[in-house]
């Protein structure tokens, strides 16, 4: 039988890997899998849905220099499997494939880094796993409820501009958009967040994989409506019993609206407000958002 020191060197022993990508089975279907660094694991929930990771990648990477990061395309999304059952398009089932993940590679405790609705399923997953965490990051987090989430929705088309609507209205007309061409969904994506950065510029440094089967997987995931109509996920918080940072652009409605009664709910949860930053802090902060990140974690 082990001794409780072996067992306690497993789970704290740094990941040592090169970059490196794959398709890795989980849960009934093959998720692409991004990995680098060195460190204590760490898994990148992107935002989205039927976004992908590529968005995150350049602007989490130097914090590979502290931690092995574990990039990721959700079920349904980016360079992962683009067709699946339908009965497995869940909320419950995108929290299990963290998990799922997380057991494929073999790690440990890890560390999650979630944006935006990434984070509504680092959440789920913290509550039910706590004791597989090192800790939680929660970047701009979707709000806990669907009522909260409704007004979050509200205070964004409320914010929008001329330029954006219009500009947006071109982009869905063109013909290269009805055909499904993957740079003009991409091009209408980050013109969709320009309203969502202090600098709206910026959300062209936005680099998105749009398959070719982009609408799809976005028909597909229709099937989570269900699981969105109501969900409730406050009474599940303050089980999270792992050193959470909760982190947002100051020009994040989300901020004020959902991020307060995640930070209170979570306990000893540290609450971090990036300025002059949106929904992205990492891209029009970048410096602040490490530095925030960086100690957190030597906190």
């Amino acid at each position: 039988m082990r001794t409780l020191l072996a067992a306690v060197v497993v789970l704290f022993a740094p990941v040592q890997a090169a970059a490196q990508d794959g398709l890795i089975p989980v849960n009934g279907t093959r998720l692409f899998v991004h990995r680098e660094g060195a460190g204590e694991p760490a898994i990148v929930v992107h935002g989205g849905p039927v976004l992908d990771q590529s968005y995150l990648r350049p602007f989490l990477a130097p914090l590979g220099d502290d931690l092995h990061l574990v990039f990721y395309d959700q079920r349904l999304s980016g360079r992962s499997e683009g067709v699946v059952d339908s009965t497995s398009v869940r909320l419950d089932t995108f929290v299990d494939d963290i998990e799922g993940l997380r057991q494929a590679l073999g790690l440990g405790r890890v560390h999650v880094i979630a944006h935006s609705w990434g984070a509504l399923l680092a959440m789920k997953y913290a509550a039910a796993h706590a004791d597989r965490l090192i800790s939680l990051m929660l970047l701009d987090a979707m709000p806990p409820t669907s009522t909260l989430w409704q007004q979050e929705e509200r205070a964004l088309a409320a914010a929008l501009t001329p330029e954006d609507t219009v500009g947006g209205g071109a982009l869905r007309a063109a013909q290269a958009f009805a055909a499904q061409e993957p740079a003009a969904i991409a091009a209408f994506l980050r013109h969709s967040f320009r309203s969502q950065f202090r600098d709206p510029s910026l959300a062209e440094a936005l680099p998105f994989h749009i398959a070719e089967d982009y609408g799809e997987r976005s028909r597909q995931f229709g099937f989570m409506i269900e699981d969105l109509i109501g969900f409730d996920l406050v009474e599940e918080l303050p089980g999270i019993d792992v050193p959470t940072l909760v982190l947002y652009g100051e020009d994040e409605p989300g901020a004020g609206i959902g991020g307060d009664v995640i930070a209170r709910a979570i306990p000893g949860a540290r609450r971090v407000i990036i300025p002059a930053a949106g929904h992205f802090p990492f891209v029009e902060q970048p410096e602040a958002f490490l530095a925030a990140v960086r100690a957190f974690l030597a906190g």
